[in-house]
């Protein structure tokens, strides 16, 4: 997997493909986590959005940087918000600056 091609996955292929490169199996990685194996697989398939405290789990379980995977998490939350509006460049810049307002404080 190269990096061009996560922009194109949901978090939950990219989490799968880290997965099943590491060759582990979903009652592994779940049971890591404490949580159910239905749910990962929720979480995978893209029925069910991660909670922040489970993406870090993964990331322990899965060995990965938590920040990188926060990052790929974020951003399928905040494309799941605005997927459906029409104006969202104009959304996301309106967010940029804000976030650029806060920053300087």
């Amino acid at each position: 997997m190269t990096s061009q091609d996560i922009p194109k996955m949901t978090f939950g292929e990219y989490i799968r493909e880290i997965r099943e490169e590491k060759q582990l199996l979903l009652r592994e990685v779940a049971s890591q986590m404490n949580i159910d194996t239905a749910l990962l697989s929720k979480i995978e398939r893209g029925t069910r959005i991660a909670r922040k405290e489970q993406v870090e789990a993964l990331a322990k379980a899965l060995k990965q940087n938590k920040s990188e995977l926060l990052q790929y998490w974020l951003a399928d939350k905040i494309v799941f918000m605005l997927k459906e509006e029409k104006n969202i460049t104009e959304i996301l810049k309106i967010v940029e600056q804000k976030i650029n307002r806060l920053s300087k404080k």
